[in-house]
């Protein structure tokens, strides 16, 4: 489908305002990653070695994988099928520049955020940096921004956007409350079992939805008009 200038334009300001705000709440106010981290934490983050959650864990992360290899193997069938190939473009290229690309390729290798597992508050050796400050507490697959956020962003706004044009308006609720309700459990899981800070795992999802964002239109061009036609 493809989306008009102003429609397009609007989102974009609102996402990008949003991303600023949540920056700099958490660049403002660090002590909101301590406190929300420190209501799961007695001890030790206590949730981290419930087999279930662990369980679920690997659920989740297998079911996202499963949807990435589904992605790349339905553009590959129809590119040597010769068929067309915009919407699984368009898909398979947000996936490879927001979670791998942005979130695990540069952040997470390079940014150096310790775990909250892993800082002095909450039994670790490492010291806190606030969301978006540039250190050197961690030397691999690092606390900022969370990976598997990232993935679920991505996953759960494929979905909608692949399945929400062949949809009529029930079936766009049940999915976009299934969808919302994953995004939630899969981001909040990594908060609550002490392995991201609440800001990693919502600029995690603001990221990847802003790279689809900025992605969209090499693929579906902006119409000047108010009106919208489905390709």
């Amino acid at each position: 489908m493809r989306m008009n200038m102003p429609t397009y334009l609007r989102q974009l300001i609102w996402l990008l305002a949003a991303t600023l705000l949540v920056s700099g709440v958490f660049f403002a106010f660090p002590g909101l990653d301590i406190y929300t981290s420190s209501l799961f934490y007695r001890g030790g983050f206590w949730l981290h070695d419930l087999p279930f959650l662990q369980l679920l864990r690997l659920v989740l992360i297998y079911g996202m994988y499963t949807f990435a290899f589904f992605v790349l193997g339905v553009f590959l069938f129809r590119l040597l099928r010769r068929k067309p190939l915009r919407a699984w473009g368009f898909s398979l290229a947000v996936i490879l520049m927001a979670p791998l690309g942005l979130v695990n390729g540069i952040f997470k290798t390079y940014w150096g955020r310790a775990r909250p597992s892993d800082i002095t508050i909450f039994g670790g050796e490492k010291e806190f940096t606030p969301a978006w400050i540039y250190t050197d507490q961690c030397d691999f697959n690092c606390s900022f921004t969370s990976g598997e956020g990232g993935a679920i962003a991505t996953t759960t706004l494929l979905i909608a956007f692949l399945a929400w044009p062949k949809l009529r308006q029930n079936g766009r609720r049940w999915l976009g409350a299934g969808l919302v309700a994953l995004l939630v459990l899969t981001a909040g899981l990594r908060v609550v079992v002490g392995q991201h800070f609440l800001s990693d795992t919502l600029l995690s999802i603001l990221l990847c939805t802003l790279v689809a964002a900025l992605l969209y239109p090499l693929f579906y061009p902006l119409k000047p008009s108010s009106i919208n036609h489905r390709t």
